[in-house]
């Protein structure tokens, strides 16, 4: 199989890469497209844990009392000074 890419930015990008890292051109090609790969699937995992995240937290905060989600919690653990109760 044959990847042929004609671009001079590409192919710039590429000898560059080979020649600080010590690789083959191909190798350095693999490697970088390797670590861009991971990094977008990791980044899209990410998205998708908060978006579940967020999910449960309406689901949860829909069967609270009223009032409860807005209460400011640092009254009921610090007094007036600053101090913890």
């Amino acid at each position: 199989m044959s990847l042929n890419i004609k671009n001079p930015e590409a192919q710039a990008l590429a000898t560059q890469l080979s020649s600080l890292t010590g690789e083959s051109l191909t190798t350095a090609v693999i490697v970088a497209l390797r670590e861009r790969l991971t990094n977008q699937q990791r980044q899209r995992g990410a998205e998708g844990k908060s978006e579940r995240i967020m999910q449960m937290a309406k689901k949860f905060a829909a069967g609270m009392t009223p009032g409860s989600r807005s209460e400011d919690h640092a009254n009921f653990l610090f007094g007036e000074d600053g101090l913890p109760r």
